[in-house]
């Protein structure tokens, strides 16, 4: 597989592309494997599309935002440069500030959002580094192919068990330390992004606090 492809004054990377394909795998693989009634998975699955949406755009405001001088020299450059873990987090914070004002200030129920984005992500995850490989393209991707297939069992074969909150906690504690204890071992990354150990304790942390507070519903 080539590194990149040249469209014009664009260049596509493979991985972006495999990312992309990733995604669409995982939201077809969460409307066969979901929970949900067929119509609420299909609710699901547009509110976790319009959320992938807004992450990517917010991404590439990221992107300007961090390289507002090159935007203003050559727009297409600084959209075609790989995006950095400080974009990444611009990114996430336009994305929750997104969904407070989509979802949760409307009083809509978010936890079963919450689970079928963290669905969609762990099997587009999976994906992604299973690609990488066969790829030859990561050394260090088995660790979290480890993780991401231990958490990909228990969706499988717990959701049907345990309460939707109890699950969302369950993979986002675990995924948040998993990723804690590869990234001191041996280092790992997030669809190419180096985030940091605080971020991973940040999930693990919000995996816990959602118990906490929300094991009612």
């Amino acid at each position: 597989m080539p590194s990149a492809w040249l469209i014009g004054p664009l260049v596509i990377k493979s991985s972006l592309v495999v990312t992309l394909v990733s995604f669409i795998v995982a939201i077809i693989f969460y409307r066969f494997t979901s929970p949900f009634p067929k119509m609420e998975a299909k609710q699901h699955v547009d509110q976790v599309g319009n959320i992938l949406i807004t992450f990517i755009f917010s991404l590439w405001i990221g992107k300007i935002l961090l390289g507002f001088a090159t935007f203003i020299k050559d727009p297409i450059a600084i959209l075609a440069y790989p995006s950095d873990s400080n974009a990444l987090y611009i990114g996430l914070v336009f994305t929750i500030i997104y969904v407070w004002f989509k979802y949760i200030r409307k009083q809509v129920e978010w936890t079963p959002i919450l689970y079928a984005w963290i669905c969609v992500f762990l099997t587009a995850s999976f994906i992604n580094e299973f690609v990488q490989i066969i790829s030859g393209q990561h050394s260090r991707t088995w660790g979290y192919l480890g993780v991401l297939i231990v958490l990909l069992f228990i969706i499988l074969f717990l959701q049907e068990k345990y309460s939707i909150v109890t699950m969302t906690s369950i993979l986002l504690v675990g995924w948040g330390l998993g990723q804690l204890l590869l990234k001191l071992v041996i280092g790992t990354t997030v669809f190419q992004f180096n985030v940091s150990l605080f971020f991973y304790s940040l999930i693990m942390v919000s995996g816990v606090l959602l118990f906490i507070f929300r094991k009612k519903v």
